[in-house]
This record gives structure tokens, sequence and C-alpha cells, in this order.
């Protein structure tokens, strides 16, 4: 896989979960555009890079940064993943499927064991519902929103309702993150307070398709 040199910064993003809650789904539909019907859990440990802009709040200039995803491949069902897994992240995306309540109940032990391996303060974290599109409207999510909005905000993480079949709300989280890990970034040598916007409520007006 070759790299863009022409970057202002290369951002390691992990997805961790639980099994069979898309993170291969939705590390393929944000890099390809497409949704693969196909995708099934492989085993081992995976990676994409998708080159992105993101604006500078401070000198409105336009960056391009290289978000390095990694997927954990069904590597979460032998609970394998080590600490060279989150060596060097900048972000960590947490993602449970809207339409098992199990998988949101998991997300504090994957919190904790990110927490603890990446042994860094300086990271973003963004919490991802996904497949949206299994649900009529937000009434009818098994996983209340407001449940998803208060883990957020008691961890201080990013939040999105996504559904990588449809590719709603996918380059909005992502491109959010790249933003929100670019400024951390950036912070390292800018004593200027910088200011990111928080996705809870950005996604909450969002439109659910119907059962398929």
């Amino acid at each position: 896989m070759s790299f863009d040199t022409k970057v202002d910064a290369l951002i390691k993003v992990l997805l961790i979960g639980d099994s069979g809650v898309g993170k291969s789904s939705l590390l393929y539909s944000f890099t390809t555009g497409t949704f693969n019907e196909g995708i099934g859990t492989t085993i081992g440990i995976d990676f994409k890079v998708k080159k992105v802009d993101v604006v500078d709040e401070i000198s409105g200039q336009c960056r391009h940064v290289n978000m390095q995803i990694w997927d954990t491949a069904g590597q979460e069902r032998f609970r394998t993943l080590t600490n060279s897994y989150y060596r060097g992240a900048h972000a960590i995306v947490l993602v449970y499927d809207v339409s098992v309540p199990g998988s949101f109940s998991s997300l504090s032990k994957w919190l904790e064991e990110a927490k603890r391996c990446s042994q860094s303060e300086d990271i973003t974290f963004l919490l991802i519902g996904n497949k949206i599109d299994l649900c009529i409207s937000e009434e009818h999510m098994p996983v209340p929103q407001l449940a998803a909005e208060s883990f957020a905000r008691q961890h201080h993480m990013l939040l999105a309702f996504t559904s990588a079949k449809t590719r709603v709300g996918i380059s909005q989280a992502f491109d959010e993150v790249a933003r929100n890990a670019y400024d951390r970034l950036a912070e390292k040598g800018d004593t200027t307070k910088r200011h990111t916007k928080n996705l809870i409520g950005e996604f909450s007006d969002r439109s659910f398709a119907t059962c398929c």
C-alpha cells in the first residue's frame, strides 16, 4: 500500500468493538465510497489509508492528512489485541450495533482496554452507533440514543450514528476525527487555544431508513 507523501500529518486511527458490529464495513465504506455486502469476519489485522483535508481553525489554511485506519478484523473475538495495536494511536473509534444492546454494554470494557494499552491521554475518542438502517426511527432503536449520548458525554467522546450500508454519517464522522486529531497534534507546538466541536446533537436529527 502506497502512502501519499504530500501530506501535513499521518494520523493512526483504531476501530474497536465487538465482532459483528460493522467495523470492517465502516472501514471499507469510508475508504472506497461503496458498501460490500460480502464482507465477512477475517482473521488478522488490516489497515487502509485515506487522504482527507482539514481546515486549520487558526490559520484557515487547508491541511492534507493521511488517515491510517486499523481494523481488528476478528481478532477481538479471541481477546488477542495487544499494546502494539494501540501504540502510536491518535484516535480510537469505538463501534457498537444500535440493534444489539450487548455490543453497547461491552463499550466500557473496550474503553478501559484502550486507555490502559494506549498509555496516552492525548487521544481523540469517537463513539459510533452503526447500522441505523436497521431501525425505522430513533424510537425503535434497541439501544436508546440518549444512552449513547450519556456515555459519550461521560467519557468526553465524539458521537456519531452511521450506516455502512447507506453511508449515512460516515464521512462526517471520520472527517471530524481527522480534524480533532490534527488539532491535537498542532497544539503540541501551538499555545493558542483551539476549540473542537462535539458531534453530539449533530447526528440527533439524522433520518433513519426503513427496516430491510
